[in-house]
């Protein structure tokens, strides 16, 4: 896929709020079927910008497909992740754990609330990514930066936020009360949520909502990724630098009749400001990540 510049980074989320119905109101009781059949297009793509008049420089690119089936269960449901295909490229095509780690097949158990009980499959992970053929030092790294128990917690916050719109009436850029739902996040507190309104999307009627957050990080892999994405920023590779804010926009599209995904996008922008003791020069750097998941649902 060509560059993504910052127009398209954000354009899942812009672009379906510039189209949306902006003055019907909506009764939302969704019932989830019995079984369904999920094939996810993913694209996960990261890149840097060095001060205000560079242009962005794209890093890596990931494009990745899976299955998602689910089946009644019970209460609740059981939700099987399977790896279609993986391709990759750029300075980190080997090396993000956060893109790697769906090489590995998953069950999901959810309760009635739609909420993960148990994941499992995640113990087979660093088999997997150890089987990668690359420098030894960067599998280490890889695996080091592989905490399963922190993906776990994730993909538990995902379901969780796909929860987030009440039952009943919305109407179109109505606020969220994110309160509640806080209270329950393990990896990120939200700011706040916005309702926008419903979207058509491959023959479905969905319902798009953001959520907005912040965090504070260092972001090693982009900061590395911005010292070897372009020769201009090699000068600054021997820099130390502090962590910075992080800014995110999390998209949620859901099925308006089953309240299964139709879309998903994450898009973050952090700000670091590299130090360099040898020229006693400061530069301020900012990394650019774009994800998102196309949900087509086969049956």
């Amino acid at each position: 896929m060509a560059f993504l510049n910052s127009s398209l980074r954000c354009g899942g989320a812009s672009l379906a709020v510039f189209l949306l119905s902006s003055c019907n109101q909506v009764d939302y009781r969704p019932s989830p079927p019995d079984k369904a059949v999920l094939t996810v297009y993913h694209l996960g793509a990261y890149s840097s910008q060095m001060g205000d008049d560079e242009s962005e420089v794209q890093g890596t690119v990931f494009q990745t497909t899976w299955n998602l089936n689910w089946q009644k269960q019970g209460d609740g449901w059981l939700v099987q992740r399977r790896l279609d295909s993986m391709d990759a490229r750029g300075y980190h095509k080997n090396s993000m754990p956060g893109e790697l780690e769906k090489k590995a097949d998953l069950d999901i158990t959810l309760g009635p609330d739609g909420i993960p009980q148990s994941i499992t499959g995640y113990d087979s992970l660093h088999a997997i990514l150890g089987r990668i053929n690359q420098a030894d030092d960067y599998r280490q790294q890889l695996l080091r930066m592989s905490d399963t128990t922190a993906f776990q917690a994730q993909l538990r916050d995902v379901f969780r936020l796909r929860n987030l719109l009440p039952q009943g009436i919305l109407k179109p850029r109505t606020s969220l009360d994110v309160g509640g739902i806080n209270g329950h996040l393990e990896t990120v507190k939200l700011d706040s949520a916005v309702y926008q309104g419903d979207l058509s999307r491959q023959n479905l009627e969905c319902l798009e909502y953001d959520a907005y957050y912040h965090r504070t990080d260092s972001l090693p892999l982009l900061v590395e990724q911005f010292f070897f994405s372009s020769t201009p920023h090699r000068a600054w590779r021997h820099s130390t630098w502090e962590p910075g804010e992080v800014d995110g926009i999390w998209h949620f599209s859901v099925d308006r009749k089953t309240g299964l995904p139709c879309f998903e996008s994450l898009s973050e922008t952090g700000h670091i400001t590299l130090k360099d003791s040898t020229q006693k020069a400061e530069q301020p750097i900012t990394l650019y990540r774009y994800e998102e998941d196309l949900y087509n649902r086969d049956r």
